[in-house]
């Protein structure tokens, strides 16, 4: 979720001339179809790029995870005015398969959300957006935490930016450590909330099938 700064979005839960419920800007849903994949890789390979100029290595594998139609990869999307939508993000949706550190005694069920990458370009919108659904997914579901890592490069302002920012959106940093591609990582929570009137603003299209876990990898940007 590395963005730059913009406004958030605002709830668009009714008109300015009634109070008719308005139709929900934002869905969240699964990619379908290899086409939907193919554009979410291509999401990832474009958002690599920008963060390359940051310092930020995304390892290939990121990219070609979202090729793979077993994995339960979702799309962010908003619908256009002329009906077609846009992909703004996607990310990888887990249920808890393995002990998260800082939280091995935790017996408790958590999701875990992974892979999980806006457009660049786009600002900070939208992972402000992926946080509420994750935060209210993960209480409808009975979990009481999710789970996520970021980067943390050995640029400390980089990696100091994008935490903060989490941090500011509600992800708690656990610890940091070492991923399997052998770059820095922090391990994050957040708290599950269920978030009442979030489906004015974005449609939940999720069932993933959140009883097993996905096949793909973990890693979060």
């Amino acid at each position: 979720m590395n963005t730059t700064t913009s406004p958030k979005p605002t709830n668009p839960a009714t008109t300015q001339n009634d109070h008719r419920p308005a139709v929900p800007q934002y869905k969240l849903r699964p990619l379908r179809t290899d086409a939907e994949r193919a554009a979410a890789a291509a999401l990832v390979d474009d958002r690599s790029r920008h963060l390359a100029g940051r310092g930020i290595t995304v390892p290939h594998r990121h990219i070609t995870a979202y090729q793979d139609a077993r994995a339960q990869s979702g799309g962010l999307y908003e619908d256009a005015a002329d009906g077609e939508e846009i992909l703004l993000g996607c990310l990888m949706l887990h249920r808890q398969p393995a002990p998260h550190p800082g939280t091995e005694n935790e017996d408790k069920p958590g999701l875990e959300i992974s892979l999980a990458y806006t457009a660049p370009g786009l600002g900070e919108r939208y992972g402000w957006l992926i946080t509420l659904w994750a935060s209210n997914l993960a209480a409808r579901t009975g979990a009481t935490r999710v789970h996520a890592e970021a980067p943390s490069p050995p640029n400390r302002d980089e990696a100091d930016l994008l935490l903060d920012y989490l941090q500011s959106l509600g992800w708690l940093v656990t610890s940091t450590g070492i991923s399997r591609d052998g770059e820095r990582v922090a391990h994050l929570h957040l708290n599950a909330q269920e978030r009442n009137g979030l489906s004015s603003l974005i449609t939940c299209a999720v069932p993933f099938d959140t009883a097993r876990p996905a096949h793909g990898d973990r890693g979060q940007k």
